[in-house]
């Protein structure tokens, strides 16, 4: 009884995910986004487990995870100068959001679902 009641309430935690990298064209980055996700253990109840993944590239880059309990990451430009621009959204909703100018600057973004 206990399962069902937790593997319900996980399941009502759990949405779909966007980040979107963006920024000057062209802007080279670096970053490392970490998908979070919980399921009914019997021994504890809930574990909780993480899935880190290291991506580059030039913006616009989109990842999508689906059906975590929440995202974040820190993303890096790869360049003195340029703009890099970080969304994370949920379903249709912009959950967080950070940009930098800075000479190899980093945002740190993350997401966490709220009802």
């Amino acid at each position: 009884m206990i399962e069902n009641e937790i593997t319900e309430a996980l399941e009502g935690l759990r949405a779909d995910y966007t980040i979107e990298v963006g920024g000057t064209a062209g802007l080279n980055f670096s970053g490392r986004y970490v998908v979070v996700n919980a399921a009914y253990d019997p021994d504890t109840y809930v574990v909780f487990s993480t899935d880190p993944h290291d991506v580059s590239g030039n913006v616009s880059k989109q990842y999508t995870v689906e059906d975590a309990i929440s995202v974040g990451g820190m993303f890096q430009k790869q360049a003195v100068n340029g703009t890099l621009e970080v969304e994370i959204w949920r379903g249709g909703e912009l959950v967080d959001s950070a940009s930098t100018t800075d000479p190899w600057g980093a945002v740190l973004i993350t997401a966490v679902k709220e009802e």
